[in-house]
């Protein structure tokens, strides 16, 4: 009994030693591949983290190419100055909607979901809000630089129509963008302007860039000793620039150009204002990739991102403000070649991606 026991022992101790050898060759091989410097795994998970990138950005190309392959909408940019009440009415209708209201992708569907009580209410309120805005604005600030600027749907109608009786009727076919979506053939008087599908304003407002902003000191002698310097941060703070705020674009117009041809009116507003801006100025939410990524291509900069800043949230049953990061950004109108270098001179502007997070995380260099 005792030498089996043995025997038994012996044959375990035997067994665990070649499970040990196996196992240690095997963590030996492994350990191989394992970075052997904090260097190393920072190369490793940023590189990872490339890939990531790649593959979503090379998704939304392969979304953008699709996208861009849809019919582009017909239409005509007009300034309406401060606006008329029916057409601060067709303005509220569209903010709202695009801002706060699920759109389809296609115009005049009449199978739209019904919007539920509640969300109603909401909309109604803020239209009202928004409305109320602009007429409060056009009655108590009438000195105040305004213009609206819309962006209207062209038809084309019936050759024995009464164009005498059609509002809204296009005097020159030239004023058209994507007129070769139109019918060809007959004269320019068969078309005309429809709904509003795009809009935009141009406001001068006072509006801080913060801190000592090329350009943003209070004009004057240089500061001499004694003086408040808290005074000039406020006189930096107080000055007037044009701000454009707003843009949007219905749904199933969207890369028809009609978000492009209203910011060049917008800029072109701003120099007849001969008000003597070189800058304009906006405002655009952090979750909103899209639109900064537009704005980047047009060669608008970052200035600062401002965490404090409300917004409308319709997602429950009470209409309420939340908290969002909005970010400040700046376009120089005497740039006249940002259009074009726009996107280049974002991706250029400082270090890549990559090269930020290798400076921010996980190692210094030296």
């Amino acid at each position: 009994r005792r030498r089996s026991l043995y025997l038994l022992l012996l044959v375990t101790i035997a067994c665990n030693t070649l499970c040990i050898s196996a196992f240690t060759n095997t963590k030996h091989a492994s350990v191989r591949n394992i970075p052997t410097s904090l260097q190393s795994i920072q190369d490793t998970l940023l590189d990872s983290l490339q890939k990531k990138l790649d593959s979503e950005s090379s998704d939304v190309n392969q979304s953008t190419s699709t996208n861009g392959s849809k019919q582009r909408i017909p239409f005509i940019i007009q300034r309406l100055g401060r606006g008329t009440k029916q057409e601060i009415e067709e303005i509220t209708q569209l903010c709202v909607d695009v801002f706060f209201n699920a759109q389809e992708d296609v115009p005049n569907n009449n199978d739209k979901k019904s919007t539920a009580p509640w969300k109603a209410v909401q909309l109604a309120y803020l239209r009202n809000y928004q409305r109320g805005d602009i007429l409060s604005r056009n009655a108590f600030k009438k000195d105040q630089l305004v213009d609206l600027i819309v962006a209207r749907r062209v038809y084309s109608v019936d050759t024995s129509s009464n164009m005498n009786a059609i509002a809204n009727k296009i005097d020159s076919v030239d004023q058209i963008f994507n007129a070769d979506q139109l019918p060809s053939g007959g004269d320019e008087s068969k078309f005309y302007a429809g709904e509003i599908i795009g809009y935009c304003e141009m406001v001068e407002k006072k509006f801080g860039l913060g801190g000592k902003f090329e350009g943003d000191e209070p004009n004057g002698d240089d500061n001499e000793e004694g003086d408040d310097e808290e005074e000039n941060e406020g006189k930096m703070e107080e000055k007037l620039r044009p701000y454009l705020g707003n843009l949007s674009v219905v749904k199933y117009a969207r890369r028809s150009g009609v978000g492009s041809k209203l910011m060049d009116e917008g800029e072109q507003v701003v120099r007849e204002w001969d008000a003597g801006h070189t800058e304009i100025v906006l405002q655009v939410e952090e979750d909103n990739p899209s639109a900064i990524q537009f704005y980047k291509r047009r060669g608008w900069e970052f200035v600062f991102a401002d965490p404090t800043c409300r917004r409308y949230d319709t997602s429950g049953f009470f209409l309420k403000e939340s908290r969002v990061t909005k970010y400040a950004m700046i376009k120089r109108l005497d740039q006249q070649k940002a259009d074009q270098n726009g996107l280049k001179e974002a991706n250029d502007a400082g270090e890549s991606l990559m090269d930020k997070l290798r400076n921010s995380f996980f190692v210094s260099k030296d």
